[in-house]
């Protein structure tokens, strides 16, 4: 087989699979936990740089969630069996990145890496995360060149795949739609949230030596209110989302 075939196949391959990916990143860090300290031993100043990751985890929601505002049906989706364009999206953030889900996604998934201020899982997620996503990029790419042949290439040439250039922005003419974000990325958030109250769960009870057998005397009131209102927001979002048509949007 052809190489240019073989990175095809492989990265359909690890399209279908994607959704995986944290479970792979969540497991890294959590060997990452047994040196892990708090910061300065204060579990005060660890709680703010926490936040510090959470911030860049957010400014990756936010990423995708000014995608996903102004996308058109069948495209920026999140689909996993196969390759969905109906067009080639040249508007808004696509005017900067050719690949901003993705963009959004390394950010969300470089907060909770930097929560533990360890540079080698760093490194081994920067490395895994740039091996998996080309294969990935590759794929969708060869697929819109196949499909939509000049138009596409002349739109790839002048827009950088992964870092956004920062000039030359295009005002999508789909208006954005609060709702369409919503519908779509309510689970991320709740996601984040998770994974960053598991986190502190655990350098909790590590750090403070926490019995096995008592585990709930290490849980701390931010983690409370966080996994509280995280929940309550999924749970109501998704109830709406699977008994409403309040969150459907025509076109989107």
């Amino acid at each position: 087989m052809a190489l240019i075939e073989e990175l095809d196949q492989q990265g359909n391959f690890l399209f279908r699979w994607r959704s995986y990916i944290p479970g792979f990143i969540l497991l890294l860090c959590l060997y990452s936990l047994s040196k892990f300290e708090f910061l300065e031993d204060s579990y005060e100043i660890n709680l703010y740089y926490a936040g510090a990751c959470f911030v860049v985890s957010l400014l990756g929601l936010a990423v995708r969630c000014f995608v996903i505002g102004y996308a058109p049906a069948r495209t920026s989706g999140r689909n996993t069996k196969e390759q969905v364009a109906d067009v080639v999206n040249q508007e808004g953030i696509y005017s900067l990145v050719r690949h901003p889900l993705y963009l959004g996604n390394f950010l969300m998934y470089l907060g909770p890496v930097l929560y533990f201020r360890d540079v080698p899982l760093l490194l081994v997620f920067s490395l895994f995360f740039g091996f998996y996503y080309e294969r990935i990029m590759f794929a969708e790419e060869k697929f819109l060149r196949d499909k939509f042949g000049q138009d596409y290439l002349n739109w790839a040439d002048k827009i950088p795949a992964f870092i956004p250039k920062f000039s030359g922005y295009v005002k999508p003419k789909l208006g954005f739609s609060f709702r369409n974000i919503l519908k779509r990325e309510y689970p991320s958030l709740f996601g984040i949230l998770v994974i960053f109250v598991v986190f502190d769960y655990a350098a909790s009870f590590k750090v403070g030596f926490g019995d096995w057998r008592e585990p709930w005397t290490v849980i701390t009131e931010p983690q409370i209110w966080a996994f509280g209102i995280g929940a309550a927001f999924y749970t109501i979002v998704r109830v709406i989302v699977k008994t409403t048509k309040w969150l459907v949007v025509e076109g989107r």
